[in-house]
């Protein structure tokens, strides 16, 4: 991820540098260092954003739910004791 920012963080001033450049050669206007600098932490910013929210949502579709594929817990559910799931539980009327 920290790589990830840096090349970002190059790109976006360098982006900023060449358009700054051939806006004022084109039509005489100074855009200021501040802006410039602003510009170039604001792209940053937000495109840090947007890697970490889609490593995120990559993250969670790999993710598998374990409700029933688990069978090595330690819990009460796993003792001799615990009922079997697949035995119909007493009073149970979906036979």
């Amino acid at each position: 991820m920290a790589k990830y920012v840096w090349k970002t963080c190059f790109v976006a001033l360098i982006t900023m540098i060449a358009i700054a450049e051939i806006g004022e050669y084109l039509t005489g206007i100074h855009i200021p260092w501040v802006m410039r600098l602003s510009l170039v932490l604001g792209m940053t910013a937000g495109m840090t954003f947007l890697k970490s929210t889609l490593n995120l949502v990559i993250a969670m579709e790999k993710e598998k739910p374990l409700a029933g594929t688990v069978h090595n817990t330690l819990g009460p559910d796993r003792s001799p004791a615990a009922p079997n799931q697949d035995e119909p539980i007493e009073g149970d009327r979906r036979k």
